[in-house]
């Protein structure tokens, strides 16, 4: 009866580790990686955002983009476009402009 009782005892254990595993580590993964899904769909509605020239992190709710844009204002649109999505509790802007950007070159603004 004692071995039995501890057998249970065990494998009630057993199931409530594993229950509670992918709730301590890959929950939040997953929520990470729901939220910059959303934050993809959500850029890829704006077609003046080049979503394909960025790439986007994010974990807990802070968001890290970083990519190469044409313009300032597009890189602005990036980070109030994100900034509205639920969930998002931070963005962090590593956007650039390219190296041979010049404001005063309006043909470079062509792409």
């Amino acid at each position: 009866m004692h071995m039995i009782n501890r057998s249970v005892a065990m494998l009630l254990l057993l199931v409530f580790i594993c229950s509670a595993a992918p709730l301590m580590s890959g929950c939040d993964v997953m929520k990470d990686k729901q939220l910059q899904a959303k934050i993809r769909e959500e850029l890829s509605k704006d077609r003046e955002v080049q979503v394909s020239k960025l790439t986007i992190n994010a974990r807990d709710g802070v968001v890290t983009i970083s990519g190469e844009l044409y313009t300032m204002e597009e890189i602005d649109r990036v980070v109030e476009i994100v900034s509205a999505i639920e969930g998002v509790v931070t963005v962090r802007n590593h956007m650039s402009l390219p190296d041979d950007f010049q404001s005063h070159n309006p043909t470079f603004l062509y792409y």
